[in-house]
Formats: C-alpha cells, structure tokens, sequence
C-alpha cells in the first residue's frame, strides 16, 4: 500500500471481486461499481504521481487534495470490507450437531435476511461513494491542481549493502577512542593498576557527551570492547528516553552473572534491585557502560547502585544531556572534521573517495555536508537517499509502520513483516509469498541505513532490527503529518489529529475506558491498535473497534492479577476484520470461544502467553480460522486435536505436542504432509521418535517443499532413538536453511547432509555417534553453513577409530562458522610443519583414542624439537565461538597426551576466536590429570592472538565419578579426599 495513495488500490482490487465474484447484486449496480472502478483508477494514477514526486516539489493544493482522496479511500475500503464480510462469510462459528432442525432453520432464514439488507446497503453506499470521490475530484478541477512528473530514479549501487556498520566504525573514531582510553586510564582519579593508592584507585566516571547522531554510541562500544575484558564483571546496557528502570536494572544483573542472577527477571521492586547491584559490586572491578541516559532521574537511580569502591572500576555513561554529566570528568564528543565528513559520504555514496563518478555535482555534495554539520548519521542517511532512491523513500508505508515501537525496542522482523502483510502494505509478485516480498522490503530498509539490523550471536544472520532515536523523531514525525499514526506515551502525551487510523500505546497504564471512543479521539476508522510494555489492568476491549486489522498487545502486564483477565478480550469476536491479533509475553490464560468468528486471520502470535503453572488450552473454535498463515505457540499453550486438518495454508508452524499422547504425536506428524506452502515448522516437546514417527516425519517432509526451517525440540524425559533406515533415501527441502533433530541419533553423518543437496543450509543440530573422514569434509563443505552444533548419544558409543584429516591453506573449509558447538565431543588441530596444511580431528571420549595427533604438528616443535614453529594457518577462519568436551582420561590414563602434556589444539588456527567453553570430563581420570589439563587449556588459551579478549570459561562433569588417587603405603590414609563414586 502506497502512503499517499491510502487504501485506493486495495479498494481496486476489491471493487474487481465484487463485479467478477458470484455476488447476487442488485440491478444496475454492477453499471455503477464498473464508473467507481474506473475513476478510482484515474485518481490512482494521479495519487501515485503525487507520491513519487519530493515533497518540496509539491503544492500545497496538490497535497491537500491527495489527502482527501485517502481519507475517502479509508471509508470506501470500511465499506466494503464490511459488505463482503457479511455476505460472503456470515457471521459467527458454525453451530454443532446438537442445534434442533427448527433453530437451524430460523438461523438460516436471519441469515438470509441479513444478507439482503447488506445488498441494499451496498447499494446505497456505492451511491454515496460516488459522490463523495466526484465533490474531491470536482474540487480538484475548480482549483486547476496540477500534478509534477518526478524525474526518473537512479538504480541502487550493490556495493551499498551492509557498509553502513562499517564506515561508522572506522571513519573519524581513531583519535576519539584513543582520546576516551586516556582519560579512561589516567592517574587523575587512577587507574586501576594493582599497586596503586587507594584514593587513585577509585571508581572513575566518564561521561561521553554530544548531539544525537554524533556516535556517542559507537564510541563507547569500541571503547568497552578494548577495555572491558580486564575487569571481574562487564556490562553494556542502554537506557533511553523514558526508561524501564526496573527491566535496566534487569539486563545489567544478567550481564554481570547470568548464571547467579537467572531469576532477576521477577523481581519488581527498584529498591532492592538497587542494593543487590550495590552489594554485588561492593568488592568487585567492574567497567560498566550506561548509554543513552537522558534525564537527572534515571541516572541518579543507576549511580547510587554503582558502589564507589577502591578496586579501579570505570563507568562511561552517554548522553546528550550536559546536567547528566555533572559532577563527572567529560569527554565532550563533537562533529566529524570537514574531511572525515566528506571520507564518509563518499564511501556511502561511492564504495570510497577515489571511486567518485566523474559528473558527480561536488558542489551539491559540499551544500549537503555543510548541512549534516558533521553528525555522522545524518551523513548516512542523506547519502542513502541519494543512491538509487528518491526522497519518496521516506514516504514508505513499511518505514512509517515503525513509529508504532517504542524507541529502543529491539523489533522482530518476523511479527514486523506480519503486521505489513495484516496491513495490505505489501505489494504482492508472482511467485513470491507475501512474507518473503516483507523480506526483501526489510533488507531493503537496511541496506539503505533507514534501521539497523540486529546480529544474531551464534550465526551472525539478521532477525531483529532497532531504529535510531534520531531517524524515529524523523518517522515519527512524518506520520503525525500524514495522520497515519498516533503515539500515546507514558505521559499521556498523543500525536496526531482528531481521526485516528492507528494507535500505539507505549509503557503507560491503560484503563477501563480507554479503549472506546471519545470526543477527544475518533476511533471509528481505528485498523491499527498497539499497545507495548503497558498496564493493561482494567482495560477491555470495546466491540465498536470493528475495523482493526491489527491488534497487538506485546509484553503488557496487569497490576492487579499476574495474568490478563479473560473478560478484556471478551469482544474479540467483533472484530470481524482482524487479521492480525498478537499478545506476546501477555499472560493470558484463556481466549473466548468467538475467536472463530475471525474469518480473515493470518497471525496468531501467543508465544509466550503461559507458564509452568499456567497451561492455556486453546478453545476449538480455532479450528475454524481457516485463513491462517501464521500461528506462534508456546510449550504450554495446546492446540485442539485435529486442527491442522482444517487449517491447511500455514506458512509458520509453531507449536506444542508435549501434552499429547504418543498416538496424537504420530498423528500430528502425519497431519503435515498437508502443510504444503510451509516454510518454518517448530515442534516443541517431540517425544520419543521411534521407527514409526520417523516414518511418518519423512513421508510429510516430502510434501514441504517450501520448508526453510525444522527445528524438533524433543522432551528431555524421552530417550533419544536411533534413526530409522529411511533416512538414508531421504532428500529434504532444498531450500532449508535451518534443521535441528537432536531427539534422533544418525550412526554417522546422514547422506541427505550434502553441499549439493543443501546448499542453503546455515544452522545444523545433530545427534551423532561417529564422525568419519568423509563426513568431516562433507560438513566443512557446507557452503554457508554458520553454526554447528553435535551431540553424543546418550546410551552409546561407537568403537570406530575416527581420522585425521588433513587441510590445505588454500582449501575453502568451514569458510563461513562462527559457532563450533561440541556437546561430549573434543576437537583437535593443528598446523603442519610445512604450514601449508592443517590436520582436524573431531571425536568422541568413547571411540578409539590411541593415535598421537599430528606428531609433526606445531604443538609438538613447542616442546619435543628445535624446528621454527609453522605459521599458523587458518582452518576456521571466521569462527567466534568454540565449544568442545576434554575426555581427560583418554589423554593421561591411557598415556595419549603429546611429551609436554599438549592436548593437540591449535586455538591460533582460529583467528578470529572470541569465546571458548570447555568442559573437562572427569570420569575415571585421576585429579592430578585434570588438573593438567586445565592448566594446559588455560595456556593454549594465552597463546591466542587475541588472548586479552578471548572469553574463556572451563567447567568439570562427573566430577562425582572421578578415580580414586593412588596411596603408597607409607601416606596416611588421612590425607587422601575421598571421591564419591
């Protein structure tokens, strides 16, 4: 949907249906939809001029005019979404076989009835719509409005894409990072040092200070990621404009100790929050970042939990606000230089300075830098709009639709693009899903800096996105003058005009009344309602929203109850053009059965609207929602039985089984092979997957062509069962990208694994009893695959000796991983002698650990020769975390480990490594051995290139089943500790 153009084009296509459809219309009527058509077609053409010409370049007439025909297209679209609704429909959930033949009948006939009063009503209001868009249309010709032709778009310049995160880190940040460590490090309030004094040793703050969009954000990231690994405890939060307090106070507990403060997330009151950090901190170095404070208030609340000890901890807080900074040493951020300005638009613009075309206008690029002033995100954002998009872009329904979050929410794309689809702002393509065009429209978005993707950890893929305060003042502001959406804040404060078409309601108390209509705020038209992080206590839903197309109450809260009382949804029914309706994280332990009167849902999202002492059963009638697309459940939310048979055009499946009894399991299974345009499928609580299921698993896999996504999360209860001989004829989805089956075990690698056959696939969960050479070169071929994760079985263990495989420097191996995640599994590597190759070796404690690794490996020359130490080469050249199982007796007790204790890993061979878990199984071993190998972990881990920063963390399992050391006979029994065994 065009912004400008409002719902005209939509009205087109439902005018069409109506004159092509099996519709009994009245007489002449058919006459009189074909002229609306047709003028509705002409003022589209001109509506979608209007839109693609700058704003600057219009009249003020033309605008005005434009603004008419979308109001007008809001009411016609009402209209005959209502008409259609009505007779095509009907209304309300089929009644059951127990209803008496007479009641049927008199139901029917009521029907009926209705429907005949709806062609009237039609009828008249196709009158009137007619008359409504000629008073526009003829107020237009009384004023001669004329309509500019834009000039025609360049096209994008590919080497656009991702390069905004790059150029605000490097351009202009060298001397100002330097310049902040300073002061970070100086002896005025200390340093830190170990030997220093107590008054130079004092918790220092530092406040970066400076204008939005300066980088005071990018800034103090650099810095904290330089700096930080040398502290006891590190954290990095952001507060922002209007902040949760309590959910700030939150994030910082589990940056700080996860592990320990796993529970934090109940505690409510900011109080104690406040004196358990100041207790925590209390003999603790810490460096913390607190950025984006913006008012006295919050940071007097943050500051009094930050313990002024002598241990040399550092606190850098951002904010735009000097009084914020007051009391604390200031490092004052300004604009970028005149250079460093120009270095940034031109990269944005160009790939670089010397890549600059050689007609490009230099005096218009010098006005534009004279206006940005030096703030780097302004540079971005104009450079943006000039490359292959024109001003138009900030017109874009997509763009705008981000007002309705609250600044500093992390959005995720999928119920984003969800919501665009509810909306009717995604242009539709053959041969495209809907979903997928909202894809290309969010990376569109990014590519061009409008928001700012969110890295995943583990993968490094984009499923989340922010947008800066900077651009959302921007977004904001242009939908409060298009009246396209209106924010209502904690402070009750609104944006918009009198009519509202949508409404977000962002951290504030909703109240009883506050859902209906008013002579403040005209509701009539609402089709967009959102309500974020709110107290939605007595607030109830009132049934004259019958127009909403999105109703999302995301993460609210209810003062009174825990849970969202049933009776503020009892209305839902209403809401007959919902299709959209979204309540997670709101507790909510039952929705009414007229959910079923929602004929035109496509997403329902209740993830996470139960709990361990809430089970939510979903009423029947759900059955009924034939329309869906998209339904998110969550564990303890069931589904009723037999719901897939009716609902047959799913895109998004996720859902629980966890309750269902084995037979229901297997059924549920067999039900997907119905699921044809499936594209992500999450099972959670899968039980025992034995010969059968996996039988019916692989018959429905063959119907899911579409599938991106499996992921199966069995019930930890159930044991993990061998995988059935099917699975070696099986092909799945090419287009999978995802799989995750850890409740079945493959005796090796499964031959559907192949580059060939997946080339897509990114994310690899799996259940393995033996990891041979071919299946190590087939994994390592994967083309982009970024996260692996393997697993042992439980009750088995493969007597097959695994292989060393060898890697040339040159070969394209793992090229992509950033998590390696070996769960009972160790890795072993190193570089060859000659440094042209690398020798990799993946196996579990069970198998056949004999071989010396890699006799001529770089470990070796370390301690065994006088050869010069290969040059590392490179194995997995982008992974970031690293996650392996140390079977210390298979090392020491069996007299395995190398001449000077090493265990045959390379970490240099990992050069980008950041993380690295390591667990030592002490099964059998002797405590001196696992003691030797912690200690050589540990200086594997300091030879690393990037040991200051590498995030190394080790941790013992069956410590409880270790061996008992060996006593001479003349050591007093008493200075043995006993192992339990």
């Amino acid at each position: 949907m065009d912004l400008v153009a409002g719902a005209v084009g939509s009205i087109l296509t439902k005018l069409g249906e109506l004159l092509h459809g099996e519709y009994k219309l009245q007489k002449g009527l058919p006459e009189q939809i074909e002229y609306l058509k047709n003028e509705l077609e002409s003022a589209h053409t001109a509506l979608c001029k209007v839109g693609e010409t700058p704003p600057e370049h219009l009249d003020r007439q033309v605008r005005l005019w434009a603004g008419d025909v979308r109001e007008a297209s809001y009411d016609m679209e009402d209209i005959l979404d209502t008409f259609l609704l009505d007779v095509v429909e009907g209304a309300g959930p089929a009644e059951t076989k127990s209803k008496k033949g007479l009641l049927k009948r008199l139901k029917k006939m009521a029907k009926m009835l209705k429907k005949s009063k709806a062609r009237h009503d039609i009828a008249g209001a196709i009158e009137d719509m007619k008359k409504r868009l000629q008073e526009v249309w003829d107020r237009r010709e009384r004023y001669s409005i004329p309509v500019a032709v834009p000039a025609p778009a360049t096209k994008l310049d590919p080497r656009l894409v991702d390069m905004h995160k790059e150029a605000a880190q490097i351009i202009g940040i060298e001397r100002t990072r330097a310049e902040l460590i300073d002061m970070l490090q100086s002896s005025t309030h200390g340093h830190g040092d170990a030997g220093a004094s107590s008054s130079s040793n004092r918790t220092k703050i530092v406040s970066v200070v400076g204008a939005g969009g300066l980088g005071k954000t990018t800034l103090a990231k650099a810095v904290y990621d330089e700096l930080s690994t040398g502290y006891d405890c590190r954290a990095f939060v952001s507060v922002g404009r209007n902040p949760d307090l309590v959910q700030v106070f939150t994030s910082i507990f589990l940056l700080l100790d996860e592990k320990k403060y796993k529970a934090i997330r109940d505690v409510k009151d900011l109080q104690l929050l406040i004196g358990e950090l100041r207790k925590f901190l209390v003999n603790k170095r810490f460096f913390i970042v607190t950025d984006d404070v913006w008012d006295i208030n919050s940071w007097q609340a943050l500051g009094s939990a930050l313990h002024q000890n002598n241990n040399g901890s550092r606190v850098v807080k951002t904010t735009r606000n000097l009084e914020v900074a007051y009391g604390d040493e200031v490092y004052q951020l300004g604009p970028l230089s005149r250079g460093n300005s120009k270095k940034l638009f031109y990269m944005r613009l160009f790939g670089g300075e010397d890549n600059c075309l050689a007609h490009h206008p230099e005096e218009a690029s010098e006005k534009i830098l004279h206006k940005c002033g030096g703030v780097p995100l302004a540079i971005i954002t104009m450079a943006s709009l000039l490359v292959g998009k024109s001003r138009n872009d900030w017109f874009e329904t997509c763009l705008l639709y981000l007002s309705v979050y609250p600044e500093d929410c992390v959005i995720e794309k999928k119920s984003l693009i969800w919501k665009w689809v509810a909306e009717g702002f995604i242009e539709k393509k053959t041969g495209t899903s809907l979903f997928q065009r909202g894809e290309e429209y969010f990376h569109q978005l990014i590519n061009r800096s409008m928001i700012q993707g969110v890295e995943s950890q583990v993968d490094g893929t984009i499923h989340r996105c922010r947008v800066h305060d900077m651009v959302l003042d921007l977004i904001r502001g242009l939908a409060g003058e298009e009246n396209f959406m209106t924010i209502s804040n904690e402070d009750g404060g609104t944006s918009s005009r009198h009519k509202v078409c949508r409404l977000a309601h962002h951290n504030r108390i909703l109240l009883l009344g506050q859902s209906r209509p008013n002579s403040h705020r005209d509701t009539t038209q609402l089709r967009s309602l959102v309500a974020h992080r709110c107290d939605i206590r007595g607030w109830v839903l009132h049934p004259s929203l019958k127009l909403l197309c999105v109703l999302a109450l995301e993460r609210c809260t209810s003062s009174d109850n825990f849970e969202y009382d049933r009776h503020g949804l009892e209305h839902l029914g209403n809401l007959v053009h919902l299709r959209y309706l979204g309540l997670r994280g709101t507790k909510v332990r039952e929705l009414p059965e007229a959910i079923g009167a929602l004929k035109l849902l496509q997403t329902l999202d209740l993830e996470d609207i139960g709990g361990y002492d809430m089970q939510v059963q979903l009423p029947s009638s759900v059955c009924l929602l034939t329309r869906l697309v998209c339904i998110r459940c969550d564990e303890f939310t069931k589904v009723p039985d037999g719901f897939l048979q009716k609902v047959t055009s799913l895109e998004e499946l996720q859902i629980s089984v966890c309750k269902l009894s084995f037979e229901s399991q297997r059924q549920f299974l067999k039900e997907l092979r119905s699921q044809s345009q499936l594209r992500v499928l999450r099972v959670l609580g899968m039980g025992r997957l034995d010969e059968s299921m996996q039988v019916e698993l692989l018959k429905s896999l063959g119907n899911l062509q579409e599938l991106q996504h499996l992921d199966l999360y069995y019930n930890l209860i159930c044991k993990t069962r061998r995988a059935s001989v099917e699975w070696d004829k099986a092909v799945l989805p090419e287009h999978l990208r995802r799989l995750r089956i850890p409740g079945i075990w493959f005796p090796c690698l499964p031959s559907f694994i192949d580059p060939t056959l997946l080339p897509n696939l990114c994310y690899l969960e799996l259940r393995l009893d033996h990891m041979d050479e071919a299946g190590l070169r087939t994994l390592g071929g994967l083309p982009d695959l970024r996260y692996l994760s393997i697993f042992p079985p439980y009750e088995t263990a493969s007597n097959e000796q695994s292989m060393v495989i060898n890697i040339a420097s040159h070969d394209v191996f793992f090229h992509k991983l950033r998590s390696l995640m070996l769960f009972g599994w160790m890795v072993q590597l190193a570089t060859n002698g000659d440094s042209t190759s690398a020798s990799l070796r993946i196996w579990t404690g069970g198998q056949d650990a004999a071989m010396v690794f890699d006799s001529n490996s770089k470990a070796e020359d370390r301690g065994c020769s006088s050869r010069v130490a290969p040059v590392p080469v490179a194995v997995m050249p982008n992974l970031h975390d690293l996650v392996f199982t140390v079977p210390v007796r298979a090392f020491y007790e069996d007299g395995h480990a190398t001449c000077d204790n090493n265990l045959g890993l390379d970490l240099e061979c990992l050069p980008l490594l950041q993380s690295v878990v390591a667990h030592l199984d002490c099964k059998d071993a002797f405590p001196d051995d696992v003691n030797k190998a912690e200690a050589e972990l540990r200086r594997l881990a300091q030879l690393h290139a990037n040991s200051s920063a590498l995030r190394f963390h080790m941790g013992k399992i069956n410590q409880r089943r270790m061996a008992r050391p060996i006593q001479s006979d003349d050591e007093e029994s008493s200075a043995i500790q006993p192992f339990a065994s």
